[in-house]
């Protein structure tokens, strides 16, 4: 599906650089509500091992890339902490979208002849 592959973004990366190279937060809203739509579309869909098979690329992504830059990013955390904790972040904002998303779609299929 081509919207899953839109996963591959590096989300949990960009909110904390456009942060730091910015100074603007739109970053996280952009993590978060593209995140959040984009759960919430594949979840209406019925594919969530695209949202969690997503995630889990996005994080890797991320955390690679943070990796890579070192310590010093976000004093008193490390770029690699920061992605870890916007992540978990993500699915804490996630969840609750989704099962809402699944419980729409049985709600739908159960009225349905």
């Amino acid at each position: 599906m081509k919207r899953a592959l839109l996963y591959l973004i590096p989300f949990a990366w960009l909110g904390p650089y456009l942060d730091w190279k910015e100074g603007s937060i739109l970053g996280y809203a952009l993590f978060l509500f593209g995140l959040g739509v984009l759960s919430y579309s594949l979840a209406r869909r019925g594919k969530p091992k695209y949202i969690v098979i997503g995630n889990m690329a996005s994080f890797v992504i991320s955390y690679a890339i943070a990796l890579s830059v070192g310590e010093g990013y976000f004093k008193p955390l490390t770029a690699s902490q920061l992605v870890l904790g916007v992540s978990v972040l993500n699915l804490v904002v996630q969840i609750p979208i989704v099962m809402h998303a699944i419980q729409k779609q049985f709600e739908n299929n159960k009225s349905a002849p």
